[in-house]
């Protein structure tokens, strides 16, 4: 399916903050005019942030260009919005997707709603969309709970600090672990983790129904995609060079996903009587 390019046309940008109970949530609308979708895109770990941020704008940008409205945030807690992370619980983060896909369906309600979770993201969009919300998931990486997906930041940033250190000075991811489990506390790039996330991020999991598509189709009357994103797919994914990852090119990758997104609202404003062309 060819691409749906806005040649000459500006793409606007708004910047903004969204009220939330107890803070405000920084969010980014990619406008489009009717737009054939919208997406809400849910990111990774606040401490994986700095690391997806480029690529992930960069994805936004891309199918605003063909013609998707976007709308990407930074959790409650984290990046631009308000609020103290040592403070927050996954249900905290889990409003903040219910909140802002509600009002991105109300903003264009003619254009099916789809929820992309990255990482951590996918489960909470994952959550989300087992609770009713949106007309299609999309999810990268997905892990099997939160716990899995901190224990992945956990090693990455401690093979980061190993380098720095030598002899009795290097400790290993079970030693930061095992002080977790007695309650200390940890600064994780910028980050204050503490207990009682990391207690919760136990059961804080991705619903059974969304393991595989093949187990989401016996549950769902909505299409779900899942894309387990290899190293080459740095710094959305663990691996690759600290440097080269911003310049890489990922059309590759953005290109099938579009499609995807694009077949939906095809299917989408056909039922509902809509011409769209592409």
């Amino acid at each position: 399916m060819p691409s749906q390019l806005h040649a000459g046309k500006q793409l606007i940008e708004r910047a903004g903050y969204f009220a939330v109970p107890g803070a405000h949530l920084y969010a980014v609308v990619h406008e489009i005019p009717q737009p054939t979708a919208s997406v809400l895109l849910a990111g990774s770990f606040a401490s994986e942030r700095h690391n997806t941020y480029i690529p992930w704008v960069r994805w936004a940008r891309f199918l605003a260009a063909r013609g998707i409205e976007v709308l990407r945030f930074d959790y409650r807690g984290t990046g631009e919005s308000t609020g103290a992370f040592e403070e927050m619980k996954f249900e905290h983060w889990s409003e903040d997707i219910r909140l802002l896909s509600g009002w991105l369906a109300a903003r264009t309600p003619k254009a099916p709603l789809i929820l992309h979770g990255l990482s951590m993201g996918a489960v909470l969009a994952g959550r989300a969309f087992d609770e009713g919300i949106g007309d299609g998931l999309l999810m990268w990486s997905p892990p099997l709970s939160a716990n899995q997906a901190l224990r992945a930041t956990l090693s990455r940033w401690v093979g980061l600090e190993q380098i720095f250190k030598f002899g009795t000075n290097r400790r290993s991811t079970s030693d930061y672990i095992r002080d977790f489990e007695q309650g200390s506390p940890l600064e994780v790039d910028g980050y204050q983790w503490v207990n009682q996330l990391w207690n919760e991020s136990f059961d804080f999991a991705l619903p059974e129904a969304l393991i595989s598509e093949e187990s989401s189709a016996h549950v769902y009357d909505r299409p779900v995609k899942i894309t387990r994103l290899g190293k080459e797919a740095a710094p959305l994914a663990t691996g690759g060079s600290v440097g080269y990852d911003d310049l890489k090119d990922f059309t590759w990758l953005f290109e099938p996903q579009y499609e995807w997104i694009a077949r939906i609202a095809t299917d989408s404003n056909r039922r509902a009587g809509y011409v769209t062309s592409y």
